[in-house]
């Protein structure tokens, strides 16, 4: 048992005057908080009640003991009570992970609204195309795309992804608009540098089969917004989340190709640390990015 519940025995006997009232109090048996009383007393290796069938009274020991007893349970049910309201109105600061992609698309509508709905949240955003360790990093949460492999967290599905090749529909006249993936060979793509094996894209045949392509071209970055801005300005092929580009395709700006050899969708998640007790402010912020996320599909 730990000491403070020790403590919280102790003091109950000490405030209502007996062990029988304790026991009341606290919904145990007297010969339960009796024996519990006995074992703190060989804990600590002193004597704090002398007990008679009529009275009690505290030791020298027990009255210090039961000083600090009150001061330490007191602390802890204000540390109780600080805690509950931000379980009852979400509230605080959350760190936040994710991928520039969503920083670049789906975080301009969602964040503003987040917050106009939860005010009182304060929202840390770290955006990179590198892998984070939620935990050794101290992140309440994460977005990831792709497949999971960090059991230790939990992970909820927000939406599939399809990856889209892109370009410019002048750089599609100039170069011509290939019928398969291997034509990519011959074209200037502009390449992702934190995907893994950026130089090789994947598509599917016509039998369900996966393959990948090698590709090359002269622009090479870690920042999706520069090869975006790129591919829109018609110097080259880009691939990505098709969430990404869904606003460039709908104003003509850029043109999707080979769509026959995309591979199947993977998935958008929202991940969190698995544990005993989830902080509201993740709990709202996990089923916002839920709701969000259905304009992704």
């Amino acid at each position: 048992m730990s000491l403070l519940a020790y403590m919280e025995y102790f003091a109950t006997v000490v405030e209502c005057g007996s062990v029988t009232a304790a026991a009341e109090r606290l919904g145990l048996s007297k010969p339960a908080i009796s024996k519990q009383l006995g074992q703190l007393e060989l804990r600590l290796g002193a004597r704090l009640l002398n007990r008679t069938t009529r009275r009690m009274h505290l030791t020298e020991a027990g009255e210090q003991f039961y000083r600090h007893c009150r001061r330490a349970l007191d602390e802890a049910l204000e540390a109780e009570q600080a805690v509950a309201p931000l379980q009852a109105e979400p509230q605080g600061q959350l760190r936040i992970s994710a991928p520039q992609c969503l920083a670049l698309s789906l975080f301009k509508q969602v964040l503003p609204a987040f917050q106009a709905r939860y005010p009182k949240i304060g929202l840390d955003i770290s955006i990179s195309g590198r892998y984070v360790d939620l935990v050794k990093e101290g992140f309440d949460a994460g977005l990831r795309i792709g497949e999971l492999e960090d059991s230790s967290l939990i992970a909820r599905r927000i939406a599939p992804v399809r990856s889209q090749t892109l370009a410019a529909p002048d750089y599609w006249q100039r170069q011509g608009k290939p019928a398969h993936p291997r034509e990519l060979a011959a074209h200037n793509c502009l390449i992702y540098s934190e995907r893994q094996q950026a130089r090789q894209w994947g598509f599917m045949d016509k039998n369900g089969q996966e393959f990948r392509v090698a590709i090359n071209g002269n622009l090479v970055s870690d920042d999706a917004s520069l090869l975006r801005a790129a591919a829109k300005q018609g110097q080259g092929v880009v691939m990505g989340p098709a969430f990404m580009y869904a606003e460039a395709v709908a104003a003509g700006a850029l043109e999707p190709a080979l769509e026959e050899f995309a591979r199947p969708a993977s998935g958008l998640y929202v991940v969190y640390p698995n544990g005993p007790h989830l902080a509201s402010k993740v709990r709202v912020f996990v089923d916002f990015m839920q709701q969000a996320g259905e304009r992704l599909r």
